[in-house]
């Protein structure tokens, strides 16, 4: 049956002595089944819409104790609802039993009752959802203090409700996340919206870290308006982060040598070229190696890949602090410095250069090899990244004539269009 609760039902009657309804004003008239005639446990038979017997006993003796009663009970109403109604009675006692008798009102509680079913329902959901989710979620007041937690919070970092609640939501972050999460709660806190994650990191109970992407909203009251704190939802993205970093350095690493790749060179190249505040020249020194080949070719592809990693570690324990090489493919490097100028730049060269002059080992063999180093030097705003390397590249050719270990720089930039 339906649940329409619209009019809204009342009526007001009285008994006589014997119990018969003498009277019955109803509003609207013509929903409810008669009153008027008959005793009202007669009509709760008639009108009542389910089984319970328990309701007609509480008003049979309710009647014959001569008590008050209110009794909720479900009736079938004419127009084919069914509405939930409060049956209420207050007996009026004479010195004369025989004059005792019953005032009493028919209250629709359809909506209310709905309402609190409702919100009752909605609250075990709620509950059912916190109290089962892996998630972390939180209520905190506008002081940034917890004000409840969920059970996952224990199962997740280790600590307790009561060693959380009452306690500032950044005391548990990581020193270096407190001063962005309390500027995100207080922009909260203000009225704002953070409609993107904020990744903290999270202190657990024995003293590691886990990292959390947490979204937050403000609570605010509904009479007033006014912010009352925020719900705070995390989520451990610890693992996520991690498979991040490795496609990160995949992305940006040479997978044999494990020292930077082209992409990653380049953007640090990009960088040190927009660097105005420092007034170095960005040196880009491009490395071939001389003797490779024959390594590769008689020795095989395996050896030549020792070897390559061999001459990968060689020059990283070169670089000075700020430095940084990256294999660019085949026998190919590149180093990106921070040059005063020349002299300092032909430093970092022969530098490379005398590295690689002590013999290698490779299956128990000695080999030889020697590099020719391509140099060029650019400052703030006087060369993209790919001019710089083409430059670099063409001053390493120079070297490569000499057929032995040794360094060029880049001159002629008439060679480029700078418009």
């Amino acid at each position: 049956m339906s649940l329409v609760i619209k009019p809204t039902l009342s009526a007001v009657w009285s008994t006589d002595a014997r119990g018969i309804c003498i009277a019955s004003q109803e509003s609207p008239e013509g929903l409810l089944p008669a009153l008027k005639g008959v005793t009202l446990s007669a009509w709760l038979e008639f009108a009542q819409a389910d089984d319970d017997e328990t309701i007609a006993q509480q008003l049979t003796a309710a009647l014959e104790m001569l008590t008050p009663f209110h009794i909720e009970v479900p009736v079938n109403c004419l127009d084919g609802t069914t509405r939930r109604v409060l049956l209420s009675g207050l007996p009026e006692c004479h010195t004369s039993s025989s004059l005792n008798h019953f005032n009493g009102f028919i209250l629709d509680i359809t909506g209310q009752r709905k309402a609190l079913e409702d919100a009752l329902r909605t609250a075990t959901e709620y509950r059912l959802l916190i109290e089962n989710s892996t998630d972390l979620i939180a209520h905190c007041d506008k002081d940034g203090r917890y004000v409840s937690i969920s059970p996952s919070y224990s199962e997740m970092i280790g600590w307790s409700v009561d060693e959380i609640v009452g306690k500032r939501v950044v005391d548990f972050l990581h020193p270096d996340d407190r001063v962005p999460a309390g500027n995100a709660l207080v922009h909260i806190f203000d009225g704002g919206v953070l409609p993107d994650v904020v990744e903290v990191r999270k202190r657990h109970r024995d003293g590691h870290y886990i990292t959390l992407g947490t979204k937050a909203c403000g609570v605010s009251d509904p009479s007033t308006g006014d912010n009352i704190g925020a719900v705070l939802v995390s989520r451990d993205i610890t693992r996520d982060m991690e498979k991040i970093r490795k496609l990160e350095k995949l992305a940006t690493r040479d997978t044999l040598t494990g020292l930077p790749n082209r992409a990653w060179i380049y953007d640090k190249v990009r960088r040190m070229l927009s660097q105005e505040e420092d007034p170095s020249f960005t040196t880009v020194l491009f490395i071939d190696l001389n003797g490779f080949k024959p390594v590769n070719d008689t020795l095989g592809h395996a050896a030549g890949d020792l070897l390559l990693q061999q001459v990968s570690e060689r020059l990283k324990h070169s670089m000075r602090p700020g430095d940084s090489v990256a294999r660019l493919g085949g026998d190919e490097f590149v180093v990106a410095a921070k040059c005063r100028n020349r002299k300092a730049a032909s430093a970092v060269a022969q530098r490379l250069i005398d590295c690689l002059q002590k013999p290698f080992v490779i299956n128990k063999m000695e080999v030889k090899i020697g590099a020719s180093i391509g140099i060029s030097l650019a400052g703030v705003g006087s060369a993209s990244v790919d001019q710089l390397f083409d430059s670099a590249d063409r001053a390493m050719y120079k070297a490569k004539a000499k057929r032995s270990s040794s360094y060029q720089f880049f001159d002629d930039w008439t060679a480029f269009n700078f418009e």
